[in-house]
């Protein structure tokens, strides 16, 4: 990803296709990344970018394998952990000298879950916001029969 874009996704803020997960309070644990990608492959694919707070504030990402982050090794773990395993493009960028990992999530035609059987979609919350929802099962095959996999 060029910087130009990824200063272009993170001045656009959260919306329904961008996710910003920040590492400054805590570190993202691996369940809660893998929950974030299926929550925006069920909505319409789109960006998670890790290191970057819900305010737009990028305070970096913390590194995932010792003192580095293998983007190789974090599609790995996506794809070892979703059902069916989605292929994210994986980007170790940087924003203001501050390291940004940036998912590239594609749309699913078919519902995702985790490896854990948790599955979510990406919805607007009470607040007015984008959030991830629990995707229950009516959810599921009326998504399906909209995009037309299901027989209707």
């Amino acid at each position: 990803m060029v910087p130009i874009e990824l200063a272009k996704l993170i001045a656009g803020g959260e919306t329904f296709a961008v996710e910003f997960k920040g590492e400054e309070r805590a570190p993202l644990s691996d369940a809660d990344l893998v929950e974030a990608v299926v929550c925006l492959a069920n909505g319409q694919g789109g960006y998670l970018l890790i290191g970057v707070e819900d305010d737009g504030r990028v305070t970096g990402a913390r590194p995932r394998h010792g003192v580095t982050t293998d983007p190789l090794r974090v599609h790995a773990l996506i794809q070892n952990r979703t059902v069916p395993g989605l292929s994210p493009r994986v980007h170790l960028g940087e924003f203001d000298g501050k390291p940004v990992l940036l998912i590239e999530v594609p749309r699913s035609d078919r519902p995702v879950g985790t490896s854990a059987g948790k599955f979510v979609r990406r919805a607007v919350g009470a607040n007015g916001k984008p959030t991830c929802l629990p995707f229950f099962h009516h959810e599921m095959v009326s998504r399906e029969a909209t995009v037309g996999v299901r027989a209707k």
